[in-house]
């Protein structure tokens, strides 16, 4: 399960999006913008123009040291010893019972750093086991940057556009998908990675808190919207983009979760299927998916998709009925299993 926190955590820029307007969720023992007015608005920003999103509660965890590389294998699945050096990977650790715990983004530094972006509440545990996997002569360091850098990230399909009209003459005229850079915004260090959990195109940020600042200032004062968890959550559904919390923390295999191919990883074994959903009405995480009468799962995300103007979701359901077209009930109500993802973003070349 997730990390629990008494008291939820606070982003380094709270205090700026309340006085943008922002009201406030708890997730993943975090407390987050869910929106600044109208979430609608935003996510309709997003996918038409471009949103900028505090995501700087997501873990930012540096490796380094000649032995980097191989304390790295050790944890995350895939080979990272061969990302050169600017690359970014998608990967996921894995317990000792072959379940994910944690999905990241892996970027490649320097020669002998790298910069580990996990789920929010699977930091704590990356960490350890980071450290753990650092044998007595290895030379390894493990740093955790969560709390003194934020990760800001502009998503939508003029994301690129406006980056290098308001942001930096010094990035790339176009930063390829999955690559990372590291530039001066404004006299300050800053890391940019082509990447984005949106469905959409997008560029993350990764850089401390007074220059974050500034660049949401500097994008807002453009004209780009300020877009809260509530947008990012709906897009990330109607993408069928896992989180771990709360669609993986239920305990799934990379096959399970149909991210093997994705990832290129072995799936493990495979008696359920993360499935996307089409439902009659929202119904709360962990409410039991049924099919013919018989218990067949448990529903992990719901939202009203605001693209689709339906109510969807991600459950886990047994394999023999994960099949697009499967009737099923939750909550009482009659769905069906589709085909994901419910969303997919326009080209414009």
């Amino acid at each position: 399960m997730s990390e629990a926190r008494s008291v939820p955590a606070r982003l380094a820029l709270r205090e700026a999006h309340a006085a943008a307007g922002a009201s406030f969720l708890v997730r993943s023992g975090w407390e987050l913008p869910a929106h600044y007015g109208d979430a609608a608005a935003e996510h309709a920003a997003l996918r038409s123009a471009a949103a900028v999103f505090d995501c700087s509660h997501r873990s930012r965890i540096m490796v380094s040291g000649t032995d980097a590389p191989l304390v790295l294998d050790r944890v995350f699945a895939g080979n990272i010893t061969r990302l050169e050096e600017g690359g970014a990977a998608r990967t996921v650790a894995l317990a000792d019972s072959g379940l994910i715990r944690d999905l990241a983004l892996v970027v490649r530094t320097g020669s002998l750093s790298f910069l580990v972006c996990g789920e929010p509440g699977q930091r704590l545990w990356t960490e350890s086991r980071l450290r753990r996997a650092i044998e007595a002569d290895f030379d390894a360091r493990v740093e955790d940057r969560t709390l003194v850098t934020c990760t800001v990230a502009v998503a939508g399909p003029m994301a690129e556009a406006t980056i290098m009209e308001h942001v930096a003459d010094a990035l790339p005229a176009a930063l390829e998908p999955l690559r990372s850079v590291a530039f001066e915004f404004h006299g300050f260090r800053a890391l940019a990675t082509r990447t984005s959990d949106t469905g959409e195109d997008g560029i993350e940020f990764v850089l401390a808190p007074a220059p974050a600042l500034h660049l949401i200032e500097t994008l807002s004062a453009a004209g780009v919207s300020l877009a809260g968890d509530t947008a990012h959550e709906t897009a990330r559904l109607e993408a069928s983009i896992p989180a771990y919390e709360p669609d993986l923390e239920a305990g799934l295999t990379v096959g399970e979760a149909g991210l093997d191919s994705i990832l290129g990883i072995a799936p493990g074994a495979v008696t359920r299927v993360l499935s996307a959903l089409v439902l009659e009405q929202v119904a709360p995480v962990g409410a039991a998916i049924t099919c013919d009468g018989a218990v067949a799962g448990e529903l992990r995300s719901c939202a009203r998709s605001f693209s689709l103007d339906a109510v969807i979701g991600l459950g886990v359901i047994d394999q023999c009925y994960s099949f697009p077209g499967a009737a099923v009930e939750v909550g009482g109500h009659p769905g069906s299993v589709v085909a994901g993802p419910f969303y997919r973003r326009r080209r414009t070349t």
